[in-house]
Parts: structure tokens; sequence; C-alpha cells
């Protein structure tokens, strides 16, 4: 009678001599450049909002529009960019401009360029790096196990996994994917010669996913004492933010951390304007500091405080309303 072990959850064993006999179907793919999606939305008022390494453009937007309407404003969605690489994103009067390239100096050169067709004056507002993701798939069936990984595309790499177990295993009815779902990082298979038993774990790491498989391995019902790692895969690291990204990142911080400080106006002796509000009235108003007094022509005197206003480059006391 052969012997049941039921695995946790990312885990699974195998009869050694089914696993011979099936022979472990391991398809490598050419190294493929890490994958995943970004998105950023953005609104006049609370700014851009960025969302990174996800599995789809539809997830990355999604959560860029919920991040930038969080506050209850509507948001519109600036840029979508897959593949890894750097988001970059400038500010003038006529609104923001995105752009995304893998290389960060390319996608500051775009961003730049896109302001300032039709704006003399642009600034870096925010930057971000998607650093990508790749994914593999273990399928399994009672006669063997076959792993496709370093695949950009999550539901491809398991449909491949699966099509790999359905055209080779001896019993394709049984065959199922690992989790029921793509994984990052890597897996490792332990196997026991004395037990004829193995044991698969995939983790985020290759050392993690290695002591798993040995742990999980060695705590089979015998408790086998000569466990090894049979057979390890591990999708490529994703790609670490280069340093040209991280100037970029703190001048776009400098940048809006400066344009988000409130700065209490210089004391002044008197402001004085006169503005048309509407087609019906004008008003002449004199202010100090922020206590304003405005005088239409009717003979109405109205005694109103003005509010200081952002332009997107710097806060000024904005005296065009007359009060009204």
């Amino acid at each position: 009678m052969a012997r049941i072990h039921q695995p946790t959850f990312l885990e699974h064993m195998n009869h050694l001599q089914a696993l011979k006999r099936a022979v472990l179907g391991v398809l490598l793919m050419a190294p493929a450049l890490c994958m995943a999606w970004g998105a950023i939305a953005s609104n006049p008022e609370t700014g851009t909002h960025i969302a990174t390494g996800h599995a789809s453009a539809a997830e990355a937007e999604q959560e860029a529009i919920e991040r930038c309407e969080e506050k209850g404003l509507a948001c519109s969605l600036l840029i979508t960019g897959s593949n890894a690489g750097a988001f970059v994103v400038y500010v003038s009067k006529g609104g923001y401009h995105g752009a995304f390239a893998r290389d960060p100096a390319q996608a500051d050169k775009l961003a730049k360029a896109n302001c300032r067709k039709n704006n003399k004056v642009c600034e870096i507002r925010s930057a971000a790096w998607d650093r990508g993701a790749v994914w593999l798939a273990v399928a399994m069936s009672d006669t063997g196990s076959w792993v496709r990984y370093n695949n950009p595309d999550p539901e491809a790499v398991q449909e491949q996994a699966m099509a790999d177990c359905l055209s080779n295993s001896t019993a394709p009815k049984t065959c199922k994917l690992l989790g029921d779902a793509a994984h990052k990082g890597s897996v490792a298979i332990a196997t026991s010669d004395s037990a004829q038993l193995s044991y698969i774990k995939v983790a985020l790491d290759r050392e993690t996913a290695a002591s798993g498989a040995l742990k999980g391995c060695a705590a089979l019902p015998s408790k086998p004492l000569d466990c090894k790692v049979a057979q390890q895969y591990s999708n490529d690291d994703p790609l670490p933010s280069p340093k040209a990204m991280q100037a970029l990142e703190a001048q776009a911080e400098k940048n809006r951390a400066a344009a988000m400080r409130v700065k209490a106006p210089a004391p002044v002796k008197s402001v004085r304007s006169t503005a048309r509000t509407t087609e019906h009235y004008t008003c002449e108003t004199s202010c100090t500091n922020a206590s304003c007094v405005s005088r239409f022509d009717d003979g109405t005197i109205l005694h109103w405080t003005a509010q200081m206003k952002h332009d997107g480059f710097k806060w000024a006391l904005d005296t065009s309303g007359c009060g009204r």
C-alpha cells in the first residue's frame, strides 16, 4: 500500500519511483526581462499617485485610481507601463505630463519634452521605479511534475505547465497546479532514496525553497535521514532601481515637498488690485496681509479674508474675486 502524506499549501509530495519513471519535465525559457505593470493616476488638487509591481495593466490602473481617489476627488489615468522601468512625471501650469521607459534618463527626457511642448516652466514632480516580476508554475500528476518558469505572464506560465503535464504524464487526468496559482521566486525538490518519496517547496528565494523542501522531506512519515535537494529552478531577480533613478526620485520628492509647504506671506503695507469678476460689477480692493476691503461701484463695502492659492509652483494671496 502506498504511503500518503498530505502536503501543505505550496508543497507537494510524489513517490520517487513514479518521479523516476516520468522524469521531471523542466522547460527553460530564454532569460526574460522582469515584467510587471505600473500606472499613474492624477488629480489637479491631490497630485499624482503611482502603483507598481502588478501582474496586469488592469490591476495597476485600478490601484493607481483607488489611491488617487482616497480623498474623494475624481482622478484620471495618466500613464501605464510594463516590463520594468521608470515612471517620471513633470508638472506645469497646464497640468501633469508623464512618460515611461526602461532607461530613467530616457523617461525623464520624454516627460520633460511632453511638458515643454506647451509650457515654458516645468519641474519634475514624481518618479518611481517598477522592478518588474516573472513567474513560475508547477503542474503535477500521480506520475510526475513539470515546471515552467521565468515567464512574464502569470496566466501563460500556468497554462504552459498544465499543457506539459497533460501531454507528457501517463496519468493526465490527475494533473493539477501546485497551489492553483503562479508563483514568484524559486522551486526546490528534495528526495529521499530510502523513503522513495519527494517533496516540493516554492518560496521567494532559493535558500528558503531549498530549506523548506529538505524540512518537508525530513518530516515525511518515515522521517528519512537521506533527504537531499535533487532539483531547483529560480526566476530571475527583479531589477533594482538604478542610481540615475534614485537621483530623479530625490529631486521629485524635494520639489513635491516644496510645493506642499505653506509659507506665511511676509507683512506688507497694502496690496491693491482692481478685478472684474462678472460683467455686472467691478471692485477696488485693498489688502493688508490677508485682511481685505473691497469697494464696489454701487457703494457696497465688503470686508473679507484673502486665501492662499497655489498655481503649481508657488503660494500667493488670491485677491481676484472681490471677496465674493
